[in-house]
C-alpha cells in the first residue's frame, strides 16, 4: 500500500467520523 492510500483512508475515516458526530448532533436536537 502506498503512502499516498494510506493518508487517503485516514482522511476517509476522519470525515465518516466528523459525519456521524453531526448526524448524532442533528437527531439530538430534532
Amino acid at each position: 500500500m502506498s503512502r499516498k492510500t494510506q493518508k487517503f483512508i485516514v482522511y476517509l475515516m476522519l470525515a465518516c467520523m466528523l459525519l456521524t458526530t453531526l448526524l448524532a448532533g442533528i437527531s439530538m436536537w430534532f
